[in-house]
């Protein structure tokens, strides 16, 4: 056998053969050239996997389904309607963990537009659906811009279950422009939980998907310091399809 066909079949042997032939022919030319190649990574043909964090843009899984927004609305979706079928929205209380919750729930919070989880129950959130805090996050950031294009206030996000073994869906009502000491005034916050609301319901019944439960936290009054008994006289006065998902339940981890 040829010097070049050896050092060929030791390249294919186990290391410690292949270790045995070179030395064998360490005087060769051959043997030079893969003495001074020697650590460098050799070239496959077959593809590079990618990372798992790679096929993610922003930590957006690109096969996950879509989020919906006023974006997927017309522009006349809160035409008044005369159907005598509408009746006022009907609100249960419970007390304890709101995520501990059925499969296909939907769980509402109250959010700021500038793409921030960063406090009260939306840490939570974000904590327990990680997958699901950056698709809020890139509504904010990429499809708006807090500064020169913020999302309107008053408007809604319906998140489709993203978190692998969770079925959750999220629905974050735009009460705030900002938070912290930014935060939009009490009466503006109340003032923009109607549409809000009404416009993820509108969602909900856009959505493809079982959506078999809803439950809200007591929006407003925690982060925001608007008092439950504005918000919630906000809520009741929503005009909703008679029939629509039953009552929605209000959570309160506490009996206060």
């Amino acid at each position: 056998m040829s010097q070049r066909n050896s050092i060929i079949t030791s390249y294919f042997q186990p290391k410690n053969k292949a270790k045995e032939s070179t030395t064998n022919n360490s005087d060769s030319p051959e043997s030079s050239k893969q003495e001074k190649g020697k650590g460098k990574r050799s070239i496959s043909a077959s593809p590079v996997p990618v990372p798992e964090k790679r096929r993610d843009v922003n930590g957006l899984n690109r096969d996950a389904p879509r989020h919906l927004s006023s974006k997927d609305l017309p522009s006349n979706w809160l035409a008044t309607s005369s159907d005598d079928s509408l009746t006022t929205l009907s609100l249960t209380y419970h007390t304890g963990d709101i995520f501990a919750a059925p499969p296909n729930t939907l769980l509402i919070h109250a959010c700021n537009t500038q793409g921030s989880w960063g406090a009260g129950i939306a840490a939570a959130f974000k904590s327990k659906y990680p997958k699901a805090y950056p698709v809020y996050r890139n509504f904010c950031i990429n499809e708006y811009n807090p500064k020169s294009d913020p999302i309107p206030t008053g408007t809604a996000l319906l998140i489709p279950p993203v978190d692998i073994g969770n079925t959750h869906w999220i629905g974050c009502l735009f009460t705030s422009a900002k938070y912290g000491k930014g935060k939009d005034k009490a009466d503006v916050i109340v003032r923009n939980t109607a549409p809000a609301m009404q416009m993820l319901i509108e969602l909900v019944n856009k959505a493809e998907g079982e959506i078999a439960e809803v439950r809200i936290c007591k929006i407003n009054s925690g982060k925001f310091g608007v008092p439950w008994e504005k918000t919630k006289d906000a809520l009741e006065a929503i005009t909703v399809a008679e029939g629509w998902k039953g009552s929605v339940q209000v959570w309160d981890p506490s009996d206060d």
